[in-house]
């Protein structure tokens, strides 16, 4: 285990009743589904901000896929891991994740770009993309947005 749980409420010796402890269980889930909601929005919000980091790229002729900055994310996300003592492979799976849709984000933009420009020759005729690192992201044809992670 990565970090110690404390234990808030005393020993096991049936100082709470049932219906106490289910109340303060009732508590600590709605106190849960609080911060789900919070991280739900948040990534969200952080895949809204990649659309347009890939307008941008889009429109100024920036290469989308960036290694470096790739790189960048997973450091800062595995310094953030150690010095809470949490799981650096558990945010390095995270954040493969989330680029990962940032991809799948980016792909359905490029289709969709290629229909209202017509065919587009990329050298790449199997019908996917490659995004760099480990991520192969299959062509769809629904419209969206440019993104980078």
């Amino acid at each position: 285990m990565y970090f110690s749980v404390e234990q808030r409420n005393g020993d096991d010796s049936g100082e709470h009743s049932d219906a106490s402890a289910q109340h303060e269980l009732e508590g600590l889930r709605a106190e849960l589904d609080a911060v789900d909601a919070t991280l739900l929005e948040t990534v969200r919000q952080r895949l809204e901000v990649c659309l347009r980091i890939g307008e941008l790229k889009g429109r100024e002729h920036i290469a989308m896929m960036q290694p470096g900055r790739i790189h960048v994310v997973h450091e800062r996300a595995r310094r953030f891991a150690d010095s809470h003592s949490l799981s650096p492979e558990f945010f390095d799976s995270l954040y493969d994740l989330i680029i990962a849709e940032t991809c799948r984000l980016e792909d359905l933009v490029i289709n969709a770009e290629a229909v209202d420009e017509g065919p587009r020759h990329n050298g790449n005729h199997n019908g996917s993309h490659n995004h760099g690192g480990n991520h192969q992201v299959r062509h769809s044809s629904v419209p969206s947005a440019n993104v980078e992670s």
